[in-house]
């Protein structure tokens, strides 16, 4: 797996979905620059309460103040995908969830700071992880809030790869 470094800049009024969709395909297009014959995947992530964006955090204190503030409340995860095909095909899409955070004490932010699983998490949390635990639900796929909705992802991988397959045996 390859890190696409990019700007990841959210142009002023553009909605999230189209915003985390964007920067998937910065992405997956500087990835594929340096991969010719692969698929590649870009995916980008964003969580928003209101117009409130908790990108990737940076630091410790960063993150202690956005899970409060997170603290009891359901915000909105979107993550975007593109999928970049050999055959210069392209699939673009963004997957939203609601994720409601359980009543967060000090302590348990502090706890799970210290775990240092937060780093470069959209919201400061990651829901696969140790910071599930801070999760009351998820309404949407799970995968969306971890940074790569899954469901809509397998089909569009499992039609290549039978094209690709019918390719070899007509050859």
């Amino acid at each position: 797996m390859k890190e696409a470094k990019i700007v990841e800049r959210i142009l002023p009024g553009e909605p999230f979905a189209s915003a985390a969709v964007r920067l998937a395909e910065m992405k997956a297009r500087k990835v594929a620059g340096t991969e010719s014959g692969a698929i590649v995947i870009g995916a980008d992530t964003i969580a928003y309460l209101g117009r409130r964006i908790f990108r990737k955090t940076e630091n410790e204190r960063e993150a202690r103040k956005i899970l409060s503030f997170l603290s009891g409340k359901t915000h909105h995860v979107v993550t975007g995908v593109c999928v970049l095909f050999p055959d210069a095909a392209c699939v673009k899409y963004s997957v939203g969830a609601a994720v409601r955070m359980k009543r967060l004490e000090a302590k348990t932010i502090n706890g799970y700071l210290k775990t240092g699983e937060w780093g470069g998490r959209a919201g400061s949390y990651d829901v696969s992880g140790k910071g599930s635990k801070l999760v009351e639900c998820v309404r949407g796929e799970r995968e969306t809030v971890a940074g790569l909705p899954l469901r809509r992802l397998r089909p569009l991988l499992s039609a290549s790869s039978r094209r690709k397959n019918n390719r070899l045996r007509r050859e």
